[in-house]
């Protein structure tokens, strides 16, 4: 109450004061930045918002940069003359080339982003000041890039860039020469022209004109006595409009002062306040709304429209104005960042945030003394009545129904009578008829009916013996489907409510579909009697029973087995085996089961077997829980049948009906799942969730379900089969909030899609869903409420994500517990409470985007130094140039978005090396092992309202290769394989070529040993031939060698004969003594011996001739007697062609020179060239005499000595040589003769005898007349 009086007497003050323009208020709640955030200190005196979107904040204990998540601090570092100047900071500029300048408590400091270091400018030292008044108030840089610096004892003062130097700013003061500048000075701005104003202390407002160089003192003509000299009326803050209207603050008021008319309004008058030391710390700024904000410390912050000369106080939540309406908070600087973000700079509480758009999120939870607040423990269910709209309906857990009305802001508690309820009267689902009806889903007491006054009518809850009642009495959800009926969801399985009739339709599930109790009845009858084929019943836990049985006839039996299962397993089941122990039926599918009452895990089977005739065995086998005489849940409703029965029916009759009443069974809706957790009646299926058992999808024309469930060996299934809610869109499309994310499935194709935290979910437990008017999709979860949008430009869909520092109240939301209201505002509830809003105002401005830090192995390239890649800033830098060594790159990136920067959005790619965007929500990526080459690091990223930089922002890696990846290197390992190639090729070619050598050396010696063999073959072929050819001119010789030795033998014999006759005269002469006679015959027989030894010699020496030219030749030169050698065969040769042909006769004409004498030759082939010559002579002669009887043959064979050369002729005068013969007469084997009758060896022997002597033998012919050969022979 005090505190209460306090303020309405502060603000009764307050408004008396501000007499000069109408006051409202408007509070805001910033966010503080203290110490504890990073902070260096709770004195901030000035803030910076950079070209790339950075804070620089200037504090007492140092200078920081701030990016929304971190602060980096700079400090004056002792003997550091590259470190801050002095850690008391007051004012920031940056200049054109992103550098930032530092006003300080001892000059000027400016940071070179480049080199990441500090240039100093002390001004005690450069002026010659005393100590303590180096301080410097402001950096101004105006549009010309000029730098000016507001200072404690110099005024205005201004940088030289081109002697990187300080100086005075000129002064042009009236009267006076030469102007002082012992004051100081704190304000400084630029008009739309380029002027310069700034407060002096000295001489008032002054200005300087865009084209001048001196400054000017203006004074206001419309305040008689007032001067800005005037302690009180130092200008502390000073701003031009878009209009040029000067915007002024001293210590004693706000002013407006108009340069065209120099008339200084007065908006708000401080007179009557206390000074106080800081109280020229004061900022005017305009918002993005064209308002002027001004800060005028100790008296907060004053808004003005900027038309008019209204404005609004601004109050700071939890802050009150002291005595003197002074606030309790000092303010010393105002920033709005380009995203409309404000900044306060305070000397006590650090830095304030402060976002202009509204949260939009109102919530409600119980409070204790207020009756009309909100039931305790949290929402249960909620529904939006459309017959009071604007009216919700919202349940509890506990404390019956809530009726919130959102004009009041109130609530309205409707109870009813509590029986089984298990929370006390809870109301889990909410559904209205069009009258007004109520129908509330409990938890434990049915399905209650209210009239519209919310009067129970009717109460509907569980018969055990009525099958036209509710399933359960547990009701989670209740939807009506237009046809007038309700569909009920409840723990054991859907109803279908009929109003008119009171009556349920149960749904049957896997779970709870059962055979007719009279036909599991009928059949444990059978079992028992002599229909009975093998029974194994009651069986106990662990026990592994069987039972052999024999058919005899091939038949359709019945087979019926009771044991305990679920969807994952049977663990008591049974089984069949023939005589070979192959199982042919098990019970062991529970798919195919059915419920056999009591606890859902009691499965029976009833089904048709044929069997052949031949041996079988029962078997059945249980775990050891809940079996016969041991249930740990509710036991089946036949427990002795708890095994396993085999009958034959009594005939086909019997048979037809068991196979009937059966297959009847499986008629209707039968769903996948019977603790149901919603249902959604869509425009033309029904959908039904199942809690851990998947999505069911009914066609109520045909009643055909269709299953929907999580298979993790399929790409297309849910993504869980924890359905906690079922959307069907406008489109048509399906939306399930599961366990695992959001699913959306197309009805008309079937294909799921989902999303999960890696597309930017808060948490992939997802409870609720609603849409929005724009398509967008609205996700209550147990981490907050998630708006999902589909970005169209970005192809995307992401997701804005609100928890309790957006004012949700609580981030556990649950299923089931959203609606939207007729007036489109949404509520969530939860075990907070109740959470509503209507629309959202995004800040549509997108986040700068810059990458602050990359490293290298874990190492900052800021910290590496002269190692570093840069070559200047990182925020400059395009290209980064890498060895092949720094190749595990990590990268660390900030959206400058300072709305709420924690859920700004974050993806990257390392084009090069990332197939897709990777939108993993983190402001850091680190990539290793990276191959040499050229990639680009891009990001892109949103605000807090999901608005993205699209454009992104791209770093440029090169990581060169090694040296011996370049490009000279692979010109080298080029050259060098070429090298290699060309050895390698020359090596092989030489390995080949000796290979081929040694294969044709090879070839070579068995071609020679062939040729040797052959060789030798015609050697010795010619050697025969040869000798043939000596044979055959031996033959030749053979008749004229037996004409020529017979005249000596005859001799021989007849002197012999002779001599015989004489010796025997002489015997008798002697005998007769007479001795003269006797001495005259023997002188007869002396003579006759004489002639026998003459005619003896002769034929010895025909015989030596003939031998001599029979064998082979020495090869050793002789002297011969030429011309008795030519003499001699030529008689040889013509006696020996006459010894063969008694016809033939020739005239043998001979020419031989006496004067050769004997020659130089080798006798044995001279004379086979010589009687081969004379042989082909006579040939050619006597084979024109065989034409011509009347021919005449010679032969004529005659030799020469001229000079140092003897020359033989042989002549004949036959018909000639024609001259194409001519040529080949000296080649081997060449012959005209016919065949059999020449081997074509003598000319060619002859010739080479001739060539082996340094002769030559050359033949003249003419057709007709006759030839000559003639041999040349060196004498």
């Amino acid at each position: 109450m005090k505190a209460k009086t306090r303020f309405i007497t502060a603000l009764i003050c307050l408004i008396t004061s501000f007499g000069f323009a109408q006051v409202k208020q408007q509070q805001i709640n910033p966010t503080y930045l203290s110490i504890a955030d990073g902070l260096a200190s709770p004195d901030v005196k000035e803030v910076l918002q950079d070209s790339y979107g950075l804070l620089w904040i200037g504090t007492s204990n140092g200078l920081q940069k701030y990016d929304g998540y971190r602060f980096e601090t700079f400090k004056h570092v002792p003997n550091n003359p590259y470190s801050l100047l002095t850690n008391g900071i007051w004012g920031l500029a940056e200049d054109a080339n992103q550098d930032i300048w530092v006003a300080t408590d001892e000059g000027v400091s400016k940071y070179d982003r480049k080199k990441n270091e500090f240039i100093n400018y002390a001004f005690v030292e450069l002026f010659d000041l005393p100590p303590d008044v180096g301080r410097v108030f402001t950096v101004f840089i105006d549009s010309q890039q000029r730098i000016w610096a507001a200072t404690q004892a110099m005024e205005l003062v201004k940088y030289n860039p081109e002697t990187d130097s300080w100086g005075f700013a000129e002064y042009d003061i009236p009267n006076i020469t030469d102007p002082d500048h012992n004051g100081f000075s704190i304000a400084i701005t630029e008009d739309a022209q380029g002027g310069i104003w700034f407060g002096s202390t000295l001489y008032g407002l002054m200005h300087m004109s865009k084209d001048e160089k001196t400054f000017k003192p203006v004074k206001a003509d419309n305040l008689e006595g007032f001067d800005f000299v005037n302690p009180n009326n130092h200008i502390s803050s000073i701003y031009s409009d878009t209009n040029n209207i000067l915007w002024l603050t001293t210590r004693k008021g706000i002013y407006k002062f108009n340069p065209k008319t120099n008339n200084l309004k007065t908006l708000v008058d401080y007179s009557d306040s206390e000074t106080r030391l800081y109280d020229r710390l004061n900022k005017i700024l305009p918002d993005q709304q064209g308002n002027i904000w001004i800060t005028n410390n100790f008296k907060g912050i004053l808004k003005f429209d900027g038309i008019t000369d209204n404005y609004q106080e601004i109050t700071i939540a939890g802050k009150l104005k002291m005595n003197g309406a002074m606030w309790d908070i000092t303010m010393s600087h105002l920033i709005v960042d380009r995203s409309g973000i404000f900044w306060f700079g305070s000397l006590e509480s650090g830095l304030l945030k402060y976002d202009p758009i509204n949260k939009p999120f109102s919530y409600f939870s119980h409070i204790e003394e207020d009756p009309l607040s909100i039931s305790p423990n949290g929402v249960f269910g909620i529904l939006a009545s459309t017959v009071k709209p604007g009216t919700m309906y919202v349940g509890s857990r506990g404390e019956g129904l809530n009726i919130f009305d959102p004009k009041k802001r109130s609530f309205e508690k409707v109870a009813f009578d509590v029986v089984d309820d298990y929370f006390g009267g809870s109301v889990r689902s909410i559904a209205e008829d069009p009258d007004g009806t109520l129908w509330l889903g409990t938890w434990g007491d049915g399905l209650i009916e209210l009239d519209k006054n919310y009067r129970e009518i009717n109460r509907y809850k569980y018969e055990a013996d009525n099958t036209n009642t509710l399933s359960n009495t547990q009701v989670r959800v209740i939807r009506a489907d237009g046809r007038g009926k309700l569909w009920v969801g409840t723990n054991n399985g859907v109803n279908i409510f009929d109003p008119a009739t009171g009556n349920f339709q149960r749904l049957m599930s896997k779970f709870t579909l059962a055979y007719p109790q009279n036909l599991v009845k009928e059949f444990d009858t059978l079992s028992r009697s002599d229909q009975s084929m093998g029974l194994i019943d009651k069986v106990k836990d662990s026990e592994d029973r069987s039972q052999a049985i024999e058919i005899n006839e091939e038949d359709t039996y019945f087979i019926m087995s009771v044991g305990e299962g679920d969807s994952r397993s049977m663990a008591d089941y049974g089984w069949i085996e023939n005589a070979q122990n192959d199982t042919i039926w098990k019970f062991n599918n529970f798919e195919e089961s059915y419920y056999a009452g009591g606890a859902a895990k009691n499965r029976i089977v009833m089904a048709p077997i044929t069997l052949q005739p031949g041996s079988y065995t029962l078997r059945f086998k249980a775990d050891n829980s809940h079996a016969y005489d041991a249930w740990n849940e509710d036991p089946p409703d036949q427990t002795s049948l708890y095994g396993l029965s085999l009958i034959k029916p009594l005939n086909d009759k019997q048979s037809a009906s068991f196979e009937q009443r059966i297959a009847e069974n499986k008629k209707g809706i039968v769903m996948g799942g019977n603790n149901i957790s919603d249902i959604e009646i869509g425009t033309k299926y029904i959908w039904v969730s199942a809690n851990g058992q998947g999505l069911n999808r009914i066609d109520p024309e045909t009643n055909e379900v269709t299953y929907y469930d999580f298979d993790p060996k399929k790409e297309n299934s849910l993504s869980s089969t924890s359905i906690s809610d079922i959307l069907e869109d406008s489109k048509g499309i399906i939306w399930l909030a599961t366990s695992e994310g959001i699913n959306k499935l197309d009805p008309d194709t079937g294909i799921f899609t989902q999303f999960t935290e890696i597309d930017g979910l808060p948490t992939n437990l997802t409870e609720v869903i609603l849409e929005g008017d724009n398509g967008e999709m609205w996700i209550g979860t147990q981490n907050g409420i998630s708006q999902m949008v589909t970005n169209e430009s970005l192809g995307k869909v992401t997701f804005i994500n609100y928890n309790t520092t957006d004012g949700l109240g609580g981030d556990i939301f649950i299923p089931l517990g959203a609606a939207r209201s007729t007036d489109g505002t949404f509520y969530f509830g939860g075990d907070h409470g109740l959470t509503s809003f209507k629309s959202i105002t995004a800040n549509n401005t997108p986040p700068d985007l810059l990458i602050s830090n990359v490293l290298i192995s874990n190492k900052s390239v800021l910290d590496m130094g002269s190692e570093s890649p840069l070559t200047t800033s990182l925020l400059n830098t395009d290209v980064l140039n890498l060895s092949h060594q720094q190749n595990n790159l990590s990268f660390e990136f900030s959206a400058l978005h300072f709305a709420n920067p924690e859920k700004n959005q974050y993806a990257h790619k390392l084009i090069g090396y990332d197939e897709d965007w990777i939108y993993d929500n983190r402001n850091f990526a680190s990539y290793t092992n990276l191959y040499p080459g050229e990639y680009q690091f891009a990001i892109r990223a949103s605000n807090a309202y999901g608005i993205w930089n699209e454009e992104g922002k791209i770093l440029n890696i090169i990581i060169a290769a090694p040296w011996w990846q370049r490009w000279w290197a692979y010109a080298l390992y080029a050259v060098v394989v070429l090298l290699g190639f060309i050895m390698v090729n020359r090596f092989m070619r030489a390995k080949i070529k000796r290979k081929e050598q040694e294969r044709s050396r090879e070839k070579e010696l068995a071609h020679a040993k062939e040729i040797a063999k052959a060789y030798n073959k015609l050697k010795n072929t010619q050697s025969q031939l040869i000798q043939s050819e000596k044979m055959a001119s031996l033959g030749e010789l053979t008749a004229g060698i037996a004409h020529e030795i017979q005249n000596p033998l005859n001799f021989v014999n007849n002197f012999s004969e002779v001599s015989n006759e004489l010796i025997d005269e002489m015997n008798e002469e002697l005998d007769k003594g007479d001795l003269e006679e006797a001495k005259a015959i023997s002188l007869d027989i002396k003579q006759n011996l004489e002639k026998i030894y003459h005619h003896g010699k002769r034929a010895d020496n025909i015989v030596k001739g003939m031998l001599q030219h029979s064998r082979s030749s020495s090869g050793t030169k002789e002297p011969t007697d030429i011309n008795a050698l030519a003499d001699e065969y030529l008689r040889l040769a013509y006696h020996g062609l006459r010894a063969k042909d008694k016809s033939f006769n020739a005239e043998l004409v001979t020419d031989f020179d006496e004067h050769i004498g004997k020659v130089n030759i080798i006798p044995q082939d001279m004379g086979r060239v010589i009687l081969n010559l004379i042989t082909n002579a006579f040939y050619a002669v006597n084979e024109k005499k065989q034409k011509d009887n009347n021919f005449k043959p010679i032969v004529a064979v005659s030799t020469k000595k001229t000079g140092d050369h003897l020359e033989i002729k042989v002549t004949d005068n036959g018909d000639g040589i024609p001259d194409k013969v001519k040529e080949k007469i000296f080649q081997p084997f060449f012959t005209t003769k016919p065949t059999g009758q020449g081997t074509g060896l003598g000319l060619s022997m002859s010739y080479d005898i001739i060539k082996a002597h340094d002769g030559e033998i050359h033949v003249e012919s003419e057709n007709h007349i006759g030839t000559t050969f003639w041999i040349t022979l060196p004498v």
